[in-house]
């Protein structure tokens, strides 16, 4: 009996055999749980929606109206604003998954040498904040003063950087997307049928036609969804286009919602639109890739067992892997050596030779230091605990149960996909600014944003591991007298413990790093680790940037290998 056939007999039993108590408990759940995302998705969305019919500036007793549309549409700095984002999301798109692709490759399906090492190298980024890792190229490639534009000078090269300007933008978000773009090919990659391949072979092809005509292809659906994630991600990437676009005053979608709805006096209407555009932006790229795949065949796994095809590189091998360590240096290792050298610097130079830690006192002298590390270490703790929870029980109900209404709690645990986190940050306002419960300003909100932000994310991976769960084992638990709850809890959640611990993981990383739902909902007793580190860039105090971003990427990354070291946890194939 197949699994799909055991899962069937497994919700037979569990819906028509063991009572009507049972399935109603389940019914409740379900519904329960369905109340809970009406409260976390569609109430912020529905009350953004009607922010932009609100009367101009958001305020409650104008009415409704479509002027804030009317001044949308006749706005120049807006279409300018959506030009350059398309550009920049695009251009990082292209280079994510031509480096990530290229990468995943060599590593999955060559003979390059220390393949384990490249990949760890090249998985870095995903620890590395890449708001951090921007204002770690400001200092590399700022006009003139910049550091390598400073060395090129320094040894007579024609060359120069200008990481303030739409190609630099796009280089940056693209180097930090790619590990995205790596996760998502090299686990397809290492599960193509290599008979398929070598069938290509025997009638004639080149590798190189092979892999053009055969590998590739095969694995269209993992780079095109891929692609979707970088250019989304590209989009709504806060920090990034912040930290490199407002110096040059070059105007992005993220930036205008933000500079309308912080700087007095806010016009939340105008921001509401914007996001509202946003949003509908996402919906279509991810229309436009389901119907691309839908129809189409990309089966590549048989039922037979295979070893995957090495493709043998020759001494080219070593060529392939100095290019990819190169790289790895100038997209990754570069920078973050200039973050941690600058770290140690009172004063931003190229001369590296006035070391000190002043840097680091600074930072735990800061008023704000300590109240921002325990709120960032609270919610990542104790959020990540609550969205690894919420989201294992969804994940259960919809795959595992037969309770009526679980068609719509899988819906509403995906709508967050295609949601911006500076657009669910003004759907936020819109939500709990008016409702008279202290939530507005504090701690709370950053939680409901947080989990709210990263549900889809954990429900898929839950729902993957409990796929691979049979039914079966449940029902001899319960045959032997145990009820529905005691099953799952002692065999289903132990069997993907490993899943539920990595989601923890996950979670807590994400939270760490969160700034663009954070800068939009912080308030002086809520303000967490990277608002911190965003004010202080812009208050010029780059130096202290540089602690604390160093600080802040070590410390992820501790979290990272002591999970890996006690636990086994790969993380970063999890986030795949």
């Amino acid at each position: 009996m197949s699994v799909s056939e055991n899962r069937d007999l497994h919700r037979q039993v569990s819906g028509s055999g063991w009572g009507f108590t049972r399935i109603s408990g389940q019914t409740l759940l379900c519904y329960g749980l369905i109340a809970i995302l009406c409260l976390l998705v569609v109430y912020p969305m529905v009350s953004l929606i009607y922010g932009s019919f609100a009367s101009h500036g958001g305020a409650a007793d104008g009415g409704l109206s479509l002027a804030n549309f009317s001044r949308i549409f006749t706005s120049g700095q807006f279409w300018l604003a959506w030009r350059n984002t398309l550009i920049v999301s695009t251009g990082s798109m292209l280079i994510a998954t031509v480096s990530g692709v290229g990468a995943a490759f060599l590593i999955a399906r060559t003979d390059i040498p220390g393949r384990r090492i490249c990949e760890v190298l090249v998985t870095l980024p995903i620890f590395i904040s890449p708001f951090i890792g921007a204002v770690a190229w400001s200092g590399l490639g700022a006009p003139e003063v910049g550091l390598l534009n400073r060395i090129f000078a320094a040894i007579g090269l024609p060359l120069s950087i200008n990481i303030y300007s739409l190609a630099g933008i796009a280089m940056v978000l693209g180097f930090y997307m790619t590990p995205y773009v790596f996760l998502f090919t090299s686990a397809p990659l290492k599960a193509i049928d290599s008979s398929m391949e070598e069938a290509s072979r025997l009638s004639g092809q080149t590798m190189f036609q092979t892999l053009l005509r055969v590998t590739f292809p095969l694995v269209t659906p993992s780079i095109l969804a891929a692609g979707l994630l970088v250019f989304v991600l590209s989009m709504e990437n806060f920090g990034v286009l912040a930290v490199l676009g407002m110096p040059s005053q070059i105007p992005f979608i993220p930036t205008e919602i933000y500079l309308k709805v912080a700087y007095p006096p806010p016009d939340y209407g105008y921001a509401t639109v914007i996001s509202i555009s946003f949003v509908i932006i996402t919906a279509v790229a991810l229309l436009l890739q389901r119907r691309f795949i839908a129809g189409r065949t990309y089966i590549s796994v048989s039922g037979k067992s295979y070893r995957p095809m090495l493709v043998s590189l020759g001494p080219w091998r070593w060529v392939a892997l100095g290019g990819l360590i190169l790289f790895v240096s100038i997209s990754t290792l570069m920078p973050l050596a200039t973050m941690v050298t600058a770290s140690f610097q009172s004063y931003w130079t190229t001369q590296f030779t006035n070391f000190t830690t002043i840097n680091y006192e600074s930072v735990f002298s800061r008023g704000l230091f300590f109240r921002a590390a325990w709120n960032t270490l609270f919610l990542a703790m104790v959020g990540g605990l609550i969205a690894c929870v919420l989201t294992a029980v969804i994940a259960y109900i919809v795959t595992f149960s037969r309770a009526s209404g679980r068609h719509t709690l899988d819906l509403l645990s995906s709508m967050t996909v295609g949601v911006p986190g500076v657009v669910l940050g003004v759907a936020l306002l819109w939500a709990w600014i008016r409702v008279p419960l202290p939530i507005y300003g504090t701690i709370w909100i950053l939680m409901i944003a947080y989990i709210t932000r990263f549900l889809s994310f954990g429900v898929r991976n839950m729902s993957a591991a409990l796929t691979q769960i049979d039914g079966d084992l449940e029902n001899a638990a319960r045959v032997s007298g145990a009820n529905k709850t005691v099953a799952a809890l002692t065999i289903t959640f132990p069997l993907i413990r490993e899943s539920l611990l990595s989601s923890w993981v996950l979670y807590f990383i994400s939270f760490v790093k969160e700034l663009n739902t954070s800068v939009l909902l912080y308030a002086f007793n809520s303000v967490v680790l990277p608002v911190l580190i965003f004010d202080a860039y812009f208050e010029g105090k780059y130096p202290e940037v540089a602690a604390l971003g160093t600080g802040i990427s070590l410390f992820i990354l501790a979290v990272y290998l002591v999970s890996n070291f006690i636990f086994g946890l790969k993380v970063g194939q999890k986030a795949g």
